[in-house]
Protein backbone atom coordinates (compact mmCIF):
# COMPACT_ATOMS: atom_id res chain seq x y z
CA UNK A 1 0.00 0.00 0.00
CA UNK A 2 1.59 3.35 -1.14
CA UNK A 3 0.47 6.41 0.80
CA UNK A 4 2.44 9.62 -0.45
CA UNK A 5 4.07 12.08 1.70
CA UNK A 6 2.06 14.41 2.46
CA UNK A 7 1.31 17.16 1.16
CA UNK A 8 0.68 20.89 2.09
CA UNK A 9 -3.00 21.42 2.71
CA UNK A 10 -4.13 17.92 2.21
CA UNK A 11 -6.58 16.66 4.33
CA UNK A 12 -5.66 13.23 5.85
CA UNK A 13 -7.32 10.12 4.67
CA UNK A 14 -9.16 7.27 6.97
CA UNK A 15 -8.48 3.79 7.78
CA UNK A 16 -12.00 1.53 7.36
CA UNK A 17 -11.61 -1.07 11.00
CA UNK A 18 -15.34 -2.14 11.03
CA UNK A 19 -17.74 -3.67 8.41
CA UNK A 20 -20.41 -0.87 9.77
CA UNK A 21 -18.34 1.88 7.97
CA UNK A 22 -18.94 0.23 4.68
CA UNK A 23 -21.55 2.40 3.45
CA UNK A 24 -19.56 5.45 4.48
CA UNK A 25 -16.88 4.16 1.87
CA UNK A 26 -18.98 4.46 -0.71
CA UNK A 27 -19.93 7.23 -0.20
CA UNK A 28 -16.43 8.81 -0.01
CA UNK A 29 -14.21 6.52 -1.54
CA UNK A 30 -11.23 9.27 -1.83
CA UNK A 31 -11.53 9.61 1.73
CA UNK A 32 -10.26 6.22 3.06
CA UNK A 33 -6.26 5.16 2.65
CA UNK A 34 -6.76 1.36 3.31
CA UNK A 35 -9.02 -0.89 5.67
CA UNK A 36 -7.44 -3.11 8.42
CA UNK A 37 -9.13 -6.23 8.53
CA UNK A 38 -9.47 -8.76 11.92
CA UNK A 39 -8.09 -11.86 10.45
CA UNK A 40 -8.10 -13.83 6.80
CA UNK A 41 -11.52 -13.79 6.81
CA UNK A 42 -12.27 -10.84 6.74
CA UNK A 43 -10.25 -9.79 4.90
CA UNK A 44 -11.69 -12.22 2.22
CA UNK A 45 -14.79 -10.78 2.24
CA UNK A 46 -13.22 -7.08 2.69
CA UNK A 47 -11.46 -7.57 -0.51
CA UNK A 48 -14.73 -8.24 -2.35
CA UNK A 49 -16.65 -5.54 -0.80
CA UNK A 50 -14.29 -3.03 -0.74
CA UNK A 51 -12.32 -3.19 -4.16
CA UNK A 52 -10.03 -1.83 -4.92
CA UNK A 53 -9.39 -0.40 -1.48
CA UNK A 54 -6.08 -2.00 -0.09
CA UNK A 55 -7.17 -4.36 2.60
CA UNK A 56 -5.01 -5.42 5.14
CA UNK A 57 -4.45 -7.25 8.79
CA UNK A 58 -4.09 -6.52 11.86
CA UNK A 59 -1.23 -8.48 13.69
CA UNK A 60 -0.54 -8.02 17.66
CA UNK A 61 2.72 -8.76 18.70
CA UNK A 62 3.40 -11.59 20.88
CA UNK A 63 4.45 -10.92 24.68
CA UNK A 64 8.61 -10.45 25.13
CA UNK A 65 10.29 -13.08 26.47
CA UNK A 66 11.34 -12.63 30.47
CA UNK A 67 15.07 -12.44 29.87
CA UNK A 68 15.56 -13.00 33.75
CA UNK A 69 14.03 -16.57 32.89
CA UNK A 70 17.40 -19.01 32.86
CA UNK A 71 15.15 -20.97 30.02
CA UNK A 72 14.81 -18.37 27.84
CA UNK A 73 17.08 -18.70 24.87
CA UNK A 74 19.99 -16.13 24.42
CA UNK A 75 19.93 -13.82 22.54
CA UNK A 76 16.44 -12.68 23.31
CA UNK A 77 16.46 -10.59 20.08
CA UNK A 78 16.91 -14.06 17.85
CA UNK A 79 14.16 -15.93 19.79
CA UNK A 80 12.18 -13.26 20.05
CA UNK A 81 12.21 -13.12 16.11
CA UNK A 82 11.15 -16.95 15.89
CA UNK A 83 8.25 -16.19 18.52
CA UNK A 84 7.07 -13.80 16.23
CA UNK A 85 7.65 -16.04 13.05
CA UNK A 86 5.57 -18.60 14.79
CA UNK A 87 2.68 -16.50 15.87
CA UNK A 88 2.45 -14.76 12.65
CA UNK A 89 2.42 -17.55 10.38
CA UNK A 90 -1.21 -18.71 10.77
CA UNK A 91 -2.72 -15.27 10.18
CA UNK A 92 -0.62 -14.38 6.83
CA UNK A 93 -2.73 -14.08 3.82
CA UNK A 94 -1.59 -13.93 0.66
CA UNK A 95 -4.32 -11.36 -0.76
CA UNK A 96 -3.30 -8.86 2.33
CA UNK A 97 -2.25 -5.67 0.97
CA UNK A 98 -0.11 -4.86 4.36
CA UNK A 99 -0.09 -6.20 7.59
CA UNK A 100 -0.72 -3.57 10.93
CA UNK A 101 1.91 -4.51 13.32
CA UNK A 102 0.71 -3.30 17.02
CA UNK A 103 0.75 -4.01 20.97
CA UNK A 104 4.70 -4.15 21.26
CA UNK A 105 5.71 -4.22 24.82
CA UNK A 106 9.27 -2.56 23.86
CA UNK A 107 10.39 -0.49 20.69
CA UNK A 108 13.49 -3.76 20.22
CA UNK A 109 10.30 -6.13 20.08
CA UNK A 110 8.16 -4.02 17.66
CA UNK A 111 11.43 -3.86 15.04
CA UNK A 112 12.01 -7.69 16.16
CA UNK A 113 8.38 -8.19 14.84
CA UNK A 114 9.27 -6.07 11.64
CA UNK A 115 12.42 -8.48 11.01
CA UNK A 116 9.89 -11.36 11.45
CA UNK A 117 7.71 -10.34 8.65
CA UNK A 118 10.45 -9.62 6.29
CA UNK A 119 11.63 -12.79 6.92
CA UNK A 120 8.72 -15.06 5.95
CA UNK A 121 6.60 -12.41 3.39
CA UNK A 122 7.20 -9.43 1.42
CA UNK A 123 3.94 -6.80 2.11
CA UNK A 124 3.88 -3.48 3.38
CA UNK A 125 4.07 -2.94 7.18
CA UNK A 126 2.29 -0.06 9.43
CA UNK A 127 3.66 -0.02 12.34
CA UNK A 128 1.87 1.52 15.47
CA UNK A 129 3.96 3.51 18.68
CA UNK A 130 2.22 4.56 21.32
CA UNK A 131 3.77 7.21 23.35
CA UNK A 132 4.34 7.71 27.42
CA UNK A 133 5.40 11.35 27.52
CA UNK A 134 4.70 15.08 26.51
CA UNK A 135 8.59 14.25 25.18
CA UNK A 136 8.20 11.96 22.59
CA UNK A 137 9.32 8.72 24.20
CA UNK A 138 7.51 5.70 24.28
CA UNK A 139 7.06 3.36 27.12
CA UNK A 140 10.54 2.00 27.26
CA UNK A 141 12.39 5.35 27.20
CA UNK A 142 12.92 5.23 22.77
CA UNK A 143 12.87 8.60 21.36
CA UNK A 144 9.65 8.37 18.75
CA UNK A 145 12.40 10.00 16.20
CA UNK A 146 14.88 7.27 16.96
CA UNK A 147 12.02 4.53 16.56
CA UNK A 148 11.07 6.28 13.21
CA UNK A 149 14.50 6.36 11.72
CA UNK A 150 15.55 2.86 12.34
CA UNK A 151 11.50 1.66 11.31
CA UNK A 152 11.55 3.90 8.27
CA UNK A 153 15.18 1.75 6.70
CA UNK A 154 13.96 -1.39 7.62
CA UNK A 155 10.71 -2.25 5.03
CA UNK A 156 7.89 0.52 7.74
CA UNK A 157 5.99 2.00 5.28
CA UNK A 158 3.59 4.17 7.73
CA UNK A 159 3.65 4.89 11.32
CA UNK A 160 0.86 5.45 13.56
CA UNK A 161 0.88 7.17 16.98
CA UNK A 162 -0.78 6.60 19.72
CA UNK A 163 -0.91 8.80 22.98
CA UNK A 164 -2.74 9.79 26.50
CA UNK A 165 -3.49 13.43 25.39
CA UNK A 166 -3.90 15.89 21.99
CA UNK A 167 -0.77 17.64 23.59
CA UNK A 168 1.63 14.69 23.79
CA UNK A 169 0.50 14.28 20.14
CA UNK A 170 0.77 16.91 18.86
CA UNK A 171 4.39 17.37 20.30
CA UNK A 172 5.67 14.15 19.29
CA UNK A 173 4.37 14.54 15.28
CA UNK A 174 5.90 18.20 15.19
CA UNK A 175 9.06 16.76 16.64
CA UNK A 176 9.32 14.22 14.52
CA UNK A 177 7.94 15.37 11.10
CA UNK A 178 10.98 17.00 9.83
CA UNK A 179 13.10 13.18 9.67
CA UNK A 180 10.35 11.42 8.71
CA UNK A 181 10.91 9.43 5.70
CA UNK A 182 7.44 7.73 5.57
CA UNK A 183 3.87 8.49 6.01
CA UNK A 184 2.74 9.39 9.70
CA UNK A 185 -0.79 8.50 10.71
CA UNK A 186 -2.72 9.09 14.35
CA UNK A 187 -4.96 6.75 16.07
CA UNK A 188 -7.11 9.72 17.76
CA UNK A 189 -10.52 10.24 19.00
CA UNK A 190 -12.99 12.71 16.63
CA UNK A 191 -12.93 15.27 19.65
CA UNK A 192 -9.18 16.09 20.00
CA UNK A 193 -9.74 17.15 16.09
CA UNK A 194 -12.81 18.79 17.47
CA UNK A 195 -10.04 20.70 19.57
CA UNK A 196 -8.54 21.31 16.50
CA UNK A 197 -5.61 19.12 17.42
CA UNK A 198 -2.61 20.39 14.70
CA UNK A 199 -1.65 17.29 12.21
CA UNK A 200 2.12 18.12 11.03
CA UNK A 201 2.26 15.81 7.95
CA UNK A 202 -0.42 13.76 9.11
CA UNK A 203 -1.58 11.36 6.70
CA UNK A 204 -3.48 8.93 7.80
CA UNK A 205 -5.81 8.35 10.80
CA UNK A 206 -7.22 5.59 12.87
CA UNK A 207 -10.28 5.82 14.78
CA UNK A 208 -10.12 5.03 18.38
CA UNK A 209 -11.66 2.86 20.23
CA UNK A 210 -15.02 3.16 20.75
CA UNK A 211 -15.36 6.10 18.60
CA UNK A 212 -16.83 5.93 14.47
CA UNK A 213 -15.42 6.44 11.83
CA UNK A 214 -18.09 8.76 10.55
CA UNK A 215 -17.44 10.92 13.34
CA UNK A 216 -14.12 11.16 12.40
CA UNK A 217 -14.67 11.75 8.62
CA UNK A 218 -17.15 15.15 9.99
CA UNK A 219 -14.53 16.48 12.01
CA UNK A 220 -11.76 15.92 9.84
CA UNK A 221 -14.21 18.32 7.13
CA UNK A 222 -14.68 20.68 9.90
CA UNK A 223 -12.09 21.25 12.02
CA UNK A 224 -9.10 19.81 10.94
CA UNK A 225 -5.66 21.75 11.49
CA UNK A 226 -3.25 20.74 8.58
CA UNK A 227 0.30 21.75 8.79
CA UNK A 228 2.98 21.21 6.55
CA UNK A 229 6.50 20.78 7.71
CA UNK A 230 9.42 20.35 5.07
CA UNK A 231 11.34 16.74 5.60
CA UNK A 232 14.18 18.46 5.58
CA UNK A 233 18.12 18.00 7.54
CA UNK A 234 19.46 15.28 4.18
CA UNK A 235 22.93 16.62 5.01
CA UNK A 236 22.79 14.51 8.38
CA UNK A 237 22.49 10.99 8.81
CA UNK A 238 20.03 9.78 11.46
CA UNK A 239 21.93 6.90 13.27
CA UNK A 240 19.29 5.92 16.32
CA UNK A 241 21.48 3.47 19.26
CA UNK A 242 18.33 1.93 19.65
CA UNK A 243 16.83 4.41 22.23
CA UNK A 244 18.25 7.77 21.08
CA UNK A 245 18.54 9.69 18.03
CA UNK A 246 21.95 10.81 16.86
CA UNK A 247 22.63 12.88 13.39
CA UNK A 248 25.70 12.28 12.21
CA UNK A 249 27.47 13.28 9.73
CA UNK A 250 29.93 10.77 7.10
CA UNK A 251 33.21 11.66 8.49
CA UNK A 252 32.22 11.12 12.42
CA UNK A 253 35.27 10.29 14.75
CA UNK A 254 34.84 6.30 15.17
CA UNK A 255 36.79 4.57 17.85
CA UNK A 256 39.23 1.87 18.06
CA UNK A 257 38.05 -1.61 17.91
CA UNK A 258 36.24 -2.10 21.71
CA UNK A 259 35.45 -6.10 21.73
CA UNK A 260 31.95 -7.56 22.92
CA UNK A 261 33.48 -9.27 25.84
CA UNK A 262 32.73 -9.87 29.82
CA UNK A 263 34.08 -6.14 30.06
CA UNK A 264 31.82 -4.41 27.24
CA UNK A 265 30.18 -2.82 30.10
CA UNK A 266 33.07 -1.27 31.54
CA UNK A 267 34.88 -0.79 27.70
CA UNK A 268 31.59 1.41 27.01
CA UNK A 269 31.67 3.05 30.18
CA UNK A 270 35.37 4.54 29.66
CA UNK A 271 35.24 5.21 26.08
CA UNK A 272 32.22 7.24 26.64
CA UNK A 273 33.71 10.63 25.95
CA UNK A 274 36.37 9.90 23.61
CA UNK A 275 34.43 9.56 20.13
CA UNK A 276 31.33 10.25 18.24
CA UNK A 277 30.71 6.30 17.75
CA UNK A 278 32.01 3.07 18.89
CA UNK A 279 33.27 0.49 16.90
CA UNK A 280 32.41 -2.85 18.62
CA UNK A 281 33.59 -5.80 16.82
CA UNK A 282 31.93 -9.24 17.30
CA UNK A 283 34.07 -12.52 17.35
CA UNK A 284 31.81 -15.21 18.52
CA UNK A 285 28.26 -16.12 19.49
CA UNK A 286 28.83 -15.24 23.20
CA UNK A 287 29.57 -11.33 21.90
CA UNK A 288 26.21 -11.36 20.52
CA UNK A 289 24.58 -11.83 23.80
CA UNK A 290 26.72 -9.85 25.49
CA UNK A 291 26.18 -6.98 22.92
CA UNK A 292 22.28 -7.51 23.83
CA UNK A 293 22.76 -7.14 27.42
CA UNK A 294 24.74 -3.80 27.18
CA UNK A 295 22.09 -2.22 24.59
CA UNK A 296 20.73 -0.18 27.69
CA UNK A 297 24.23 1.47 28.02
CA UNK A 298 25.28 1.92 24.57
CA UNK A 299 24.57 6.36 23.89
CA UNK A 300 26.42 6.95 20.70
CA UNK A 301 26.29 5.44 17.31
CA UNK A 302 27.54 2.13 16.77
CA UNK A 303 29.95 0.72 14.00
CA UNK A 304 29.82 -3.20 13.86
CA UNK A 305 32.61 -5.08 12.54
CA UNK A 306 33.15 -8.69 12.45
CA UNK A 307 35.51 -11.01 9.62
CA UNK A 308 32.42 -13.88 9.58
CA UNK A 309 29.94 -12.23 7.69
CA UNK A 310 27.44 -14.71 9.31
CA UNK A 311 27.94 -13.29 12.72
CA UNK A 312 27.90 -9.79 11.52
CA UNK A 313 24.45 -10.21 10.32
CA UNK A 314 23.65 -11.80 13.20
CA UNK A 315 24.61 -8.68 15.34
CA UNK A 316 22.89 -6.63 12.84
CA UNK A 317 19.54 -8.54 13.99
CA UNK A 318 20.57 -7.95 18.13
CA UNK A 319 21.13 -4.84 17.65
CA UNK A 320 18.13 -2.94 17.75
CA UNK A 321 19.58 0.59 16.40
CA UNK A 322 20.72 1.21 12.65
CA UNK A 323 24.55 0.49 12.81
CA UNK A 324 27.27 1.90 11.01
CA UNK A 325 29.47 0.48 7.95
CA UNK A 326 32.71 1.25 7.52
CA UNK A 327 34.31 -1.34 5.58
CA UNK A 328 36.39 -2.91 8.53
CA UNK A 329 36.83 -7.25 6.81
CA UNK A 330 35.72 -5.67 3.52
CA UNK A 331 32.16 -7.79 2.32
CA UNK A 332 30.48 -8.10 -0.63
CA UNK A 333 29.07 -5.30 -1.78
CA UNK A 334 25.86 -7.21 -2.73
CA UNK A 335 26.17 -8.40 0.76
CA UNK A 336 26.48 -4.77 1.96
CA UNK A 337 23.80 -3.64 0.12
CA UNK A 338 21.42 -6.28 1.42
CA UNK A 339 21.96 -5.38 5.09
CA UNK A 340 20.86 -1.78 4.19
CA UNK A 341 17.88 -2.64 2.94
CA UNK A 342 17.19 -5.26 6.08
CA UNK A 343 18.49 -3.71 8.57
CA UNK A 344 19.06 -0.44 7.64
CA UNK A 345 22.82 -0.79 8.03
CA UNK A 346 24.50 3.01 7.22
CA UNK A 347 27.15 2.36 4.98
CA UNK A 348 29.91 5.41 5.64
Amino acid sequence: MDVPLSQSGRKPQLMLTSPDDVPLWREHPDRFAGAVAPDGAACDEWERTLDPLPVGIALDCPPVPDEEDEDTERPVTLYYIGLCKDAFRGRLHEDAAFYYLRGSETFAALRAAVLALGDICGRTVIAELTLEDDEGHLADGTDVRAAIGVLQRIGVTTVILRARSMEELSEALEKTAPYARLSLGVCVPSAWIDENLPFYNTEIVVPAEGDSVSALLCALDEKADCRSIVRDHDDFILAPDGTNAHFIDPTIDISDEIECGPRLGEDLLEAEDDSGAFKLVLETEDDLVALEECRYMISRPICLCAENADLLEKGLRVFPGLALYDGTWEQPDEVVHYWERKYGLVRL
